[in-house]
Parts: C-alpha cells; structure tokens; sequence
C-alpha cells in the first residue's frame, strides 16, 4: 500500500473537523511522501489547511460557503502537542474569571512553555505567551490559577484590593502549598501578605 493509500484510508476513520498534524500519519511513509501526500489531498479537497502544518477534514454547515474550521483553542492544543509544549490559561482570562479584572482578550490566548508568537486559523488568530513552566505546572491548583493571573497584572497592578479579592476566593492553604523559591521577588512577597492578611480576618 501506498503513503497516500495509508493516509486516505487513516483520514476516513478521522471526525471531520478536528485539527490533525502531520505527525498524525508519521507511521505511514517517510516524511517527505507524508508532506506530499497531504499536499495533493489539500488541493484535492480532501483535507482543508487549518494553519501552518495543521490540517482537518473538511465540516461543512449550513449556510456557510467554506468548511468550517476548529476552534482555535483544539488547533493550539494539537500544536502544542506536536512542539512538546505545555499550555495554560492565560492571565488575562483567569484574572477576570476570578473578578480581579474586566479586561476581555480580543483573541484566544494562552500561556505556553514555548515561544512567544502568533498564529492565524481563518479570521481568528492564536497567541502564544511564554511563562515561567513553574507556573504553567501549578495551573490546575486553585493558587496556581490566582499565581497565573497576577503574572498577567503584573507588580505594578497587584494591588491591596487585589490581593483582598483573591484571598475572599482562594484560602491561604492553598498557597501555603506553593513552592515561592522560583518567584520573583514581588509576586512572592504578595504570596506572603495573602497569608499574613487571612489570619489578621
């Protein structure tokens, strides 16, 4: 069987719509025929090109012209699993989930253990904001989540009422978990004041 006969039969058991990488077919033929396979089935129709090096099988809805693409949030997870990166919320997303900000991203964003860039998916665009992997790692802890979004505020905006907003929201023993070595000075003294002011309530 051929690389293309491999990879046309492997895109037929795919969900249409769900972004793939050419690391999906990576066991079907060296990575050049793999390239040219997938180059003839995006001309073809067969596949449509979601962004650089992202693809999917076409989703056609009513109404619409074009197939639809992903969400950004799939497509930025299947890159980030190709580059062996970690992604997490961005701070401007937990910030304000949590009530510390009313600032609304204009694009989907997130943290990410990689490279600070870009991407376009259709009239949408991805960003990629590198951060500490110290913080990414905490990310699905309560004081992980509030560590996120004062990375995105920054020293000069953690303010006294910042600090109260998240201490009415995440208690000091969930910080009292976090390892403050790897934080920057301010960040860490405002670790502390969390703890110094719930006991002081």
């Amino acid at each position: 069987m051929t690389t293309s006969a491999r990879i046309h039969e492997k895109v037929k058991r795919l969900p249409k719509g769900r972004p793939l990488t050419l690391g999906t077919f990576e066991e079907c033929g060296s990575a050049t025929s793999v390239r040219q396979a997938i180059s003839r089935m995006t001309k073809s129709g067969e596949l449509v090109r979601v962004t650089k090096g992202v693809y999917a099988r076409p989703k056609f809805v009513r109404h619409l012209k074009n197939p639809a693409l992903p969400p950004p949030e799939s497509v930025a997870k299947v890159i980030a699993k190709q580059n062996g990166e970690r992604l997490a919320p961005h701070g401007a997303d937990v910030a304000r989930k949590l009530g510390l900000s009313t600032h609304v991203t204009m694009q989907t964003a997130f943290y990410t253990t990689g490279r600070t860039r870009k991407m376009s998916v259709g009239n949408a665009t991805i960003a990629f904001q590198h951060a500490p992997t110290y913080l990414i790692d905490q990310q699905r802890t309560p004081a992980g989540q509030a560590l996120l979004a004062l990375h995105h505020l920054g020293r000069r905006n953690t303010t006294p009422e910042v600090l109260e907003r998240i201490r009415d929201r995440v208690s000091c023993e969930e910080f009292e978990r976090v390892n403050t070595e790897k934080l920057p000075r301010w960040m860490r003294e405002a670790v502390e004041g969390l703890d110094v002011g719930s006991h002081a309530h």
